[in-house]
């Protein structure tokens, strides 16, 4: 299987820059290799490795609650039923959110428009006016249709990925240019290794004949073709041909070489990219993957990119007047990571013993409903807890008590 992998590898995709039809990379004869590879490996690694980085980093920003506060309440309203469940009739919280992330890594910004009916749509393309008192934003459009209007800047929520202008997809792909050629020179060696090659000998009584040129065309193309790719079959042969296999080729110890050069070549690709995007490599290809790694994750980029999010809706949605009275919108990162209850019953015996959180808190907290009674809103706290002044007073009483002459009478 994992030769007949890097066979269709090699096949060409697509058109030259030309626009001719590029030709099929095909086994050959002698010192011949294919060569002819119109979109290379490279490119092919270099997409896989970029979007399966990307994607990871829209499904963690796709799962991040949106809490939303009017003067200092949680309450859950128009804003939260839009920015958690549905942002546009076509989309969820998951997809809106994994659409505006991949634009955000590919364009390096990214821009969100709202309609008259309140819909929020990830816009496809725009042009903008960029101006000291407010930039103004032309032509948006977003799954193929027109958003009509111009908008002034307080009236879309613009994201940039990157301030200086630099194209990060760009400036990975040029990173792993290299390493992409070498993959390319070991998928065709290990191609040549694997396949089967043989020796012609070709007798002056079969050269010397009249129809010698349709004889070998007919051999090559026909019967050696048919050879090669039969798993059982019989190669007939012409007098004065005789075919000899090469044993030598293809061993196992030599394919087995060429597929672990194969895989740590693919493995650079990933970690330049991941290194490039500022994830844990281990985040990118899923190996050994801990706890650490996946906590160096949502601290960068997950958090830097939710935290952007938030304040863009906060200076545009709510603005200064509404933030000022305690209205805004926060993200919860809680439903980001799995928690198993039994790894974490001890941290919730005690934010739950500490007064700092309700069993309500908790259960919203590992994204379950909370309980419809009275007391899972209330505080508790266990008898260990003491105010601090209370405890230096009764350090205090007991220093008093015992240095006083009574008490050294009595010891006495």
């Amino acid at each position: 299987m994992a030769f007949k992998f890097f066979k269709w590898l090699l096949q060409p995709t697509g058109e030259t820059e030309d626009g001719k039809e590029p030709k099929k990379a095909q086994g050959a004869f002698l010192d011949e290799t294919p060569a002819d590879i119109t979109l290379g490996t490279e490119n092919y690694l270099q997409l896989l490795a970029f979007w399966s980085c990307v994607r990871r980093i829209g499904s963690a920003v796709g799962a991040v609650e949106w809490e939303t506060y009017r003067r200092g309440k949680k309450v859950r309203a128009r804003e939260y039923w839009s920015w958690n469940y549905s942002p546009n009739p076509n989309q969820n919280r998951a997809q809106f959110f994994n659409d505006l992330i991949s634009r955000l890594f590919v364009r390096g910004e990214a821009l969100i428009a709202e309609t008259r009916d309140g819909s929020r749509y990830v816009a496809d393309g725009f042009t903008v006016d960029r101006h000291l008192s407010g930039d103004i934003y032309r032509g948006i459009s977003s799954g193929g249709e027109d958003i009509p209007g111009v908008f002034s800047a307080s009236e879309v929520i613009y994201l940039n990925l990157d301030s200086t202008g630099l194209n990060l997809r760009s400036y990975i792909s040029a990173a792993s240019a290299l390493t992409g050629r070498l993959l390319n020179s070991a998928v065709r060696a290990y191609v040549r290794n694997n396949g089967r090659h043989g020796k012609l000998e070709i007798a002056d009584v079969a050269e010397s004949d009249e129809d010698f040129n349709e004889i070998y065309d007919e051999l090559m193309q026909k019967h050696f073709k048919k050879y090669f790719e039969a798993e059982n079959a019989v190669l007939p042969l012409y007098k004065g041909y005789q075919y000899t296999e090469d044993q030598s080729a293809g061993s196992s110890a030599g394919a087995a070489s060429t597929t672990r050069d194969i895989r740590s070549i693919m493995d650079d690709v990933y970690e330049q990219t991941a290194m490039g995007l500022g994830l844990p490599v281990s985040i990118a290809t899923g190996k050994n993957l801990t706890k650490e790694d996946f906590e160096n994750f949502l601290t960068s980029p997950v958090q830097p990119i939710v935290r952007m999010i938030a304040q863009e809706i906060n200076r545009k949605v709510y603005g200064p007047q509404l933030v000022g009275n305690g209205s805004y919108v926060a993200p919860n990162f809680a439903a980001v990571k799995y928690h198993d209850v039994f790894d974490i019953a001890d941290p919730i015996d005690k934010l739950i013993g500490s007064g700092a959180f309700c069993i309500n808190d908790i259960l919203v907290l590992l994204g379950r409903d909370p309980i419809d009674e009275p007391w899972a809103w209330q505080h508790w706290m266990t008898k260990n807890y003491s105010p601090a002044d209370e405890l230096v007073a009764g350090l205090n009483s007991n220093t008093t008590s015992a240095n006083s002459p009574g008490k050294e009478e009595n010891n006495a």
